[in-house]
């Protein structure tokens, strides 16, 4: 009989968000994404269709604001509070929501992730203090 492991999870709202894409631009406080096509196949996928060299993604205004709270050291539970505090309670369900655009975010590669300090890293500090 195989015994499951208590394995505690991260708490997801405790990880720090990091920018990846870094080409992006402010234009009339809307965030737009900036991508140059510059790769062989893109190159010649431009010159069948007539792609332009760049394109770009705007972001809609909530996205843009959540992209710009985005600073490598705030968390998604403190970007969600700033963003309660800018929006009131028109964004809600305002963690729900972060996840999921956390999440695309991160699929799409543009984001990147940093584990944040979780509860249990507090647990197991106070556990080495008790032992010294």
């Amino acid at each position: 009989m195989k015994f499951k492991e208590n394995k505690v999870q991260d708490n997801f709202l405790q990880f720090i968000p990091r920018i990846k894409h870094n080409t992006w631009e402010v234009r009339a406080e809307k965030v737009y994404l900036i991508f140059n096509h510059d790769k062989a196949i893109e190159k010649l996928l431009r010159w069948l269709v007539k792609k332009p060299y760049t394109s770009d993604i705007q972001l809609d205004a909530l996205g843009s604001r959540v992209w710009q709270l985005i600073d490598g050291e705030s968390s998604i539970l403190e970007i969600g509070k700033e963003v309660l505090k800018q929006c009131g309670e028109s964004c809600e369900p305002v963690y729900e929501r972060l996840t999921l655009y956390f999440r695309y975010l991160s699929r799409k590669g543009w984001i990147s992730f940093e584990r944040g300090f979780q509860e249990q890293d507090v647990k197991h500090l106070e556990k080495i203090k008790e032992f010294k």
